[in-house]
């Protein structure tokens, strides 16, 4: 499984899925799809638009910027000014100007890599806790990439000149930087491999990495799940619980709006924050998700029915006379698939 990230979201790939998450405002949507070709057109599209303003203004300037001058050079033999290889510059070396989204959605990627155990919402505070490093990052590559250049364009202009040794080495390198990151996987290069990793690392702490927010985590955590669902569906349970049918019977989801009556103003959204913040701090023992129209928690009931009072305090504790909570119910005990996700999953694969 590969992670990449961008302004918007995270995308998992696999063997044969991609699982695909973005944020929207506050939301999170994700969805499962083929590896092949149409679906990466399809999220290349969304990861292009989503790119801030300057960044595109940049690399189509510099592009026409390259191809001007090697028309230039060769229709009437004017000197390279910014030679088309180049454009491997640019491209890499935005890798240390990510805007601050994308550094945060790169650190929940790498989060979600580095926890352990099982990726789910209930260990949401523990994944946020895990390292933001990655050993297998972009930013290893991107480091090889740029020492390559550094270190042979000097040797390269013992046989050529400097322009012609830039050329050749800043090519050379764009093939010969992964091969030489799988060959420092290899155990006789481990002492190599520590130092790389150590300058890499320091890049993912303080340039291409960002501590993520809540929104950030949860869109890599779909993004995740929504693959592992279909080609590693054991890495989403507990194997010491899993097998555990009569508790997992009694899971349970409910729709829950808690709705003050009598106050001066119409807004909700300061209730419904305090909301969030008392279900993150149970977030342990249920996964929950915010709508526009409600909020959706899913757990045991022996777990659910005492947090639904406490929620129905928030208002009163806010200084409401009034409140009027309503809840519904759907405990499903003929099968273990009818969680929130599955629910939504299971509609998305008949669409």
């Amino acid at each position: 499984m590969k992670g990449l990230s961008y302004q918007k979201g995270v995308i998992f790939i696999g063997e044969e899925n991609i699982g695909w998450a973005y944020a929207e405002g506050n939301r999170t949507s994700s969805m499962a799809l083929p590896l092949e070709a149409s679906s990466l057109l399809r999220i290349g599209k969304d990861v292009f638009f989503s790119m801030p303003f300057w960044y595109k203004l940049l690399v189509f300037s510099w592009g026409i910027g390259s191809l001007s001058s090697l028309l230039g050079s060769i229709l009437f033999g004017w000197p390279h000014l910014l030679p088309v290889f180049t454009f491997f510059y640019l491209l890499l070396g935005t890798h240390f100007i990510f805007p601050a989204e994308l550094r945060k959605f790169h650190g929940a990627e790498h989060k979600i890599f580095s926890f352990k155990g099982v990726k789910n919402r209930r260990n949401l505070p523990r994944i946020t806790r895990a390292k933001i490093t990655n050993r297998y990052c972009s930013t290893n590559t991107v480091v090889l990439y740029f020492l390559l250049v550094v270190l042979f364009i000097p040797i390269m202009t013992i046989w050529l000149s400097f322009s012609q040794a830039a050329m050749v080495v800043s090519y050379s390198a764009v093939a010969a930087a992964p091969i030489l990151h799988r060959i420092l996987q290899m155990k006789p290069m481990t002492p190599i491999r520590k130092l790389m990793l150590q300058v890499s690392y320091l890049l993912q702490r303080r340039v291409t990495c960002s501590p993520p927010e809540r929104i950030h985590l949860l869109t890599a955590l779909e993004a995740y799940r929504t693959l592992a669902k279909r080609e590693n569906p054991h890495l989403l349970h507990d194997s010491k619980a899993h097998g555990r049918k009569k508790e997992e019977h009694r899971m349970a989801i409910i729709d829950l709006t808690v709705v003050p009556i009598g106050t001066e103003s119409t807004s909700m959204s300061e209730d419904v924050a305090e909301i969030q913040k008392v279900l993150d701090k149970h977030s342990e023992h249920i996964d929950y998700q915010l709508t526009s129209m409600s909020t959706i928690i899913e757990g045991e009931l022996k777990d659910l029915f005492p947090i639904v009072q406490e929620l129905h305090e928030i208002p009163f504790n806010r200084g409401a006379k009034r409140v009027s909570t309503n809840i519904r119910i759907d405990d499903r005990r003929d099968s273990d698939k009818g969680g929130m996700d599955e629910k939504v999953s299971s509609v998305k694969n008949k669409i």
